[in-house]
């Protein structure tokens, strides 16, 4: 298997960005979004509280890095690293398919952020449709844009693999 763990990482730190850019987005524009990743992420590290999102976005950082990791080895085995943008999209919807799961199996994984909330549920339903079409469409855009930087940062990948 063909893998380029640093294209891999530079495109993990990117796609994680972007993934949850429009949840913030919506919350600076006071839309109802309730979701705060980072600041349940800083949460589940036990960051003291004037230090959740910084921490809580590291984490999901190292986690998004990781995650592509992952993603890259599904790149070689099964798309033959070639039209990369469309089965990040496919492994975004089995990522989010996992996180959906989780987030509502584990209610641990949801501490109190700053106030006690009630547990998102499964693909943060509890929470109503917009977090959930929020959460579904941030990990559908993060396998796309996953896979569409990892094509073009792999050292030896044209950039045609990536459509």
């Amino acid at each position: 298997m063909n893998i380029d763990p640093v294209a891999a990482a530079v495109a993990g730190l990117v796609a994680g960005q972007l993934m949850e850019a429009p949840t913030y987005l919506q919350r600076s524009a006071v839309l109802a979004v309730k979701q705060d990743i980072f600041d349940e992420a800083g949460a589940i590290l036990r960051a003291p509280q004037r230090h959740r999102r910084i921490v809580g976005w590291a984490g999901h950082s190292v986690l998004a890095v990781a995650i592509v990791q992952l993603y890259a080895a599904f790149f070689a085995a099964v798309a033959h690293n070639d039209h990369l943008a469309w089965w990040g999209i496919v492994a975004g919807a089995i990522h989010g398919l996992l996180g959906g799961i989780v987030v509502g199996s584990w209610p641990d994984l949801h501490p109190e952020i700053p106030r006690a909330t009630p547990p998102p549920g499964v693909f943060y339903r509890h929470y109503g449709s917009r977090d959930v079409t929020t959460f579904v469409v941030g990990h559908l855009w993060f396998g796309a844009v996953a896979g569409t930087l990892y094509a073009l940062l792999h050292a030896d990948l044209p950039p045609t693999a990536a459509l």
